[in-house]
C-alpha cells in the first residue's frame, strides 16, 4: 500500500545529519506558522474542561488530555529547536578554540 500521507523525513538518500537538520527545520516552520494554533488549541480544550458539566468526567478529562498532549508537542518541538541552537553554539565555541589553539 504506497503511503499518501505528508512526506516527513523518510528519505532513505540522506544521511542522518540532514535527516536530523530536516526535522528541525519542519519543527522551527511549524512553531513560526503555526504555533498559535496549539495554544488556541489549548485554550479551547481548557475552556471545555471548564464550562462542562462537572459530573461529565468523560468530557472533561478527554479535553483535558487533549491539551495537555497538545501543550507537550509545543514544547518538544521547541525543545529540538533550542537544542539544535545549542549544538550549533558549542560547535561555533569548539571551532573558535582550535582556531586560536592551532593559529588558523
Amino acid at each position: 500500500m504506497a503511503n499518501n500521507g505528508p512526506y516527513l523525513c523518510h528519505d532513505s538518500e540522506k544521511t542522518p545529519a540532514q535527516a536530523r537538520e530536516h526535522k528541525v527545520q519542519r519543527a522551527r516552520e511549524l512553531l513560526a506558522d503555526a504555533g498559535w494554533l496549539f495554544d488556541d488549541f489549548v485554550n479551547a480544550e481548557m475552556r471545555r474542561v471548564l464550562t462542562s458539566d462537572p459530573d461529565d468526567m468523560t468530557t472533561r478529562e478527554i479535553a483535558y488530555n487533549r491539551a495537555r498532549i497538545a501543550t507537550e508537542l509545543k514544547a518538544g518541538l521547541a525543545a529540538l529547536v533550542r537544542e539544535d541552537e545549542a549544538d550549533a553554539r558549542r560547535k561555533e565555541r569548539r571551532d573558535s578554540v582550535r582556531e586560536a589553539i592551532h593559529g588558523r
